[in-house]
């Protein structure tokens, strides 16, 4: 892109760089928590290979679409397009970041995240030319008028230099007429890489004439006192005096403000900046551990491909974006929200988005660790949230409905509230209880159906970016609280086998999701509560991994019986102090649930290596017998060492007597609730307040999660992570 043109009438083609605006960078950094609010003043430059992959798909735009892009655009939120069955294609941008959940529209210059809705202002997008230095772009509208000014006066031709040659011998009463007038001040050309910014102050003329005599007529440029811009970005690198990036500056993204922003704004700067670093020697420290698991991912562990900062030892420069078989996401785990959501428009740290960044970048670290490195082999897995709240809008079709039947008194919540009186516990019940009624009214059939569309539209997004994963891949859900119920809804009405994306021919149902779900986790979940309420129980689907061929009364071949899932594996994960959790045991065999207490999920923190390593040396007993060493006790008689089920692969024929046989349908280790154990040092009313809202900080939880994922029976016994049966637990 850099490359100069023959004909001596064409400017030279200067290396575009892209950048977006800079509070994008805490969207793509999928950080924990929100940031810091970033001055607009801030923008940061992609990687060079985003950078032209954008301007590639830039200059395939027609004229028309080139002027329309440069427009202003507004600060509110751009609309969500509304993708309809075979136009996934129509929305595949230029992909951005190193997991690649966000692109870049050149039509509309902004960068979105692809699989939910950005909250908050846009990302903007700029293609820049003219530069500061490698670090500052020159802002909008100077930029193009020195554009402009550069195809007028055509500062690459020899008869230009010749002419500056000339007026440097004559005195500024020459090379003052070839300076180029813009909007405020004057741009002079010292050659066809760079060009002064020239006051129009009395001071810059005094500075001006001082030079010149002081240096007689000799220095190479007539106004050596006016700041410098550079056109192209490798030209801004190759001769700008400050270096190419900031020591304290991510490798991949830099920030940059113009020449006057204030001091608020660059420690704004420097605190990012440093947050990107201390991100960034997280993620190299634990590279080399990882031997191929690349959690979130295709191109997780990428380097930029910055060409100006790397040297040839480099030791990341062979890093690959997705390619070969090793680098394509096996399995993706949708990630559900319950109650709460409707606080996130009033606080951003309420988003969901954080938590599942949070449960992903947790996931990452226990992805690190010997044993689970293991248990994953080469297998990739990506979290994606699903917003389900923002698509339901319970008033809009009421509203409607009431106006047609003369009913039209509208009123809101705010309008029979008692605000003066405990407000913030009024403003609790408004936007986090509300949904469980919402749930429980007719309503339910819209927040069902708000639930499919995010989902799906998620689905087809992301295989229509990645076209194998349709037919090879699989997906598994973590229901969050009332997500529990609501996706348990679904997965009964949902076929028990639904045919590849390409294969679809027919409109999916508006209550179903257009994928197979493997396995579902649940946390914190009142699933219990509503089975209890609507008299119905659990069993499993015929015909799905282990129960292909179950007899009647072990599986049931019924879409549409509430409880009767197409599922894979069920579980149901709690804290004990969660006040919102239930057990699920009961609602399978009660008889049987008696002599099932919950199992407890192995503790990561202090333990893994330690069991790690006991489970090395009991490796070849684990193939004879997976469970070996494991206690008992207590736990009604059951046989854990004659299992015959094996994760990731189902037996012709479950054994045992029907109660049993039904829940070894439903789980592989032929139970359905786990819990976490606490730490035990405070009191669980304390607790209480924080456990239902502790699911995606948990470590155990997530390695839980990903061995359950991927083991199977002999990789639990080597590494000690799989769940251990013991004495009942009183009062879970």
């Amino acid at each position: 892109m850099s490359e100069q043109s023959n004909e001596i009438d064409s400017s030279p083609v200067g290396h575009v760089r892209w950048w977006h605006s800079s509070h994008g960078a805490a969207h793509l950094e999928l950080l924990a928590t929100p940031s810091a609010k970033i001055s607009p003043l801030l923008w940061t430059k992609l990687t060079r290979e985003e950078s032209d992959r954008c301007e590639e798909a830039w200059q395939a735009l027609t004229d028309e679409e080139k002027k329309q892009s440069q427009q202003p655009k507004p600060d509110q939120p751009i609309a969500e397009p509304v993708i309809e069955d075979g136009e996934e294609d129509l929305l595949l941008g230029v992909p951005i970041g190193k997991e690649r959940l966000f692109e870049v529209d050149v039509k509309t210059m902004t960068m979105y995240p692809v699989f939910w809705k950005l909250t908050g202002p846009p990302i903007m997008v700029r293609r820049v030319l003219w530069m500061y230095d490698s670090n500052r772009p020159v802002d909008e509208p100077l930029a193009q008028q020195l554009e402009d000014a550069y195809q007028t006066i055509k500062p690459w031709k020899p008869s230009y230099q010749e002419e500056v040659s000339a007026a440097l011998q004559v005195g500024p009463a020459a090379y003052e007429k070839l300076k180029y007038p813009l909007a405020e001040g004057a741009a002079f050309f010292d050659d066809a890489g760079s060009a002064r910014l020239i006051s129009n102050s009395f001071a810059n003329r005094v500075s001006s004439a001082f030079f010149s005599t002081l240096r007689g007529g000799k220095h190479n440029s007539p106004y050596p006192a006016s700041p410098l811009v550079y056109r192209g970005y490798d030209e801004a690198v190759r001769r700008a005096n400050v270096p190419s990036r900031p020591a304290s500056a991510s490798p991949s993204r830099a920030s940059s403000l113009p020449p006057n922003s204030s001091e608020t704004d660059k420690r704004i700067r420097r605190k990012s900046l440093d947050a990107r670093t201390a991100s960034r020697f997280s993620h190299e420290r634990g590279r080399k551990s990882t031997q191929g698991v690349n959690l979130g991912v295709p191109g997780a562990n990428q380097e930029p491909n910055e060409s100006e900062n790397l040297n040839e030892n480099h030791p990341y420069e062979d890093a690959k974006v997705g390619e070969g078989p090793s680098e394509d996401v096996s399995d993706l785990i949708f990630v559900v929200h319950g109650i709460g959501q409707g606080l996130s428009a009033q606080y951003e740290s309420y988003n969901f988005m954080y938590m599942v960044n949070l449960m992903r970048i947790v996931a990452r670290k226990q992805a690190m660790s010997p044993a689970l490195n293991s248990i994953m082999r080469s297998n990739n897995v990506q979290f994606l949230p699903i917003l389900w709240r923002t698509n339901f809008k319970p008033d809009e079709k009421e509203t409607k409905r009431r106006a047609e039947e003369g009913l039209d008194n509208s009123f809101s919540l705010a309008d029979i509230t008692l605000k003066q009186h405990i407000p913030m516990v009024r403003e609790l019940t408004n936007e986090v209880l509300i949904d469980i009624p919402y749930f429980m009214s007719h309503h339910q059939t819209q927040m069902i159906e708000a639930v499919c569309y995010r989902a799906n539209r998620a689905y087809r997004l992301w295989c229509a970016r990645n076209p194998s994963f349709a037919k090879n891949g699989r997906v598994h859900v973590i229901a969050h609280s009332l997500g529990a119920p609501l996706c348990a809804t679904i997965l009964s009405s949902q076929p028990t086998k639904q045919p590849p994306l390409e294969d679809l021919h027919a409109k999916v149902p508006w209550n179903q999701f257009l994928f197979n779900v493997s396995a579902l986790f649940m946390l914190g979940s009142p699933f219990a509560v509503f089975l209890h309420i609507s008299q119905a129980q659990l069993i499993a689907r015929k015909g799905r991994e282990r129960t292909m061929h179950s007899p009647d009364d072990e599986a049931l071949d019924r879409p549409g019986l509430f409880g009767c899932m197409a599922i894979d594996s069920l579980y149901n994960v709690f804290q004990l102090s969660d006040p919102i959790a239930y057990k699920l045991n009961a609602c399978v065999d009660a008889a049987r649930a008696h002599e099932l207490p919950p199992i407890p999920i192995p503790s990561i923190t202090g333990t893994l290596l330690e069991s790690f390593q006991k489970g090395v040396s009991k490796m070849f007993d684990g193939f004879l017998n997976p469970f070996v060493g494991q206690s008992t006790a207590g736990a009604g008689n059951v046989d854990t060492s004659d299992s015959p089920f094996e994760l990731g692969g189902g037996p012709d024929k479950l054994q045992g007597s029907r109660a049993e046989r039904r829940f070894s349908a439903l789980n592989p280790h032929g139970a359905l609730d786990f819990y976490l154990p606490g730490d035990g040092n405070i009191s669980e009313y304390v607790a209480m307040m924080t456990s239902h809202s502790s699911y995606w900080r948990d470590e155990s939880l997530s390695a839980f999660i990903l061995s359950e994922i991927f083991a199977r029976q002999e990789d639990l016994a080597r590494t000690g992570l799989g769940p251990t049966i013991k004495s009942p637990v009183h009062d879970a």
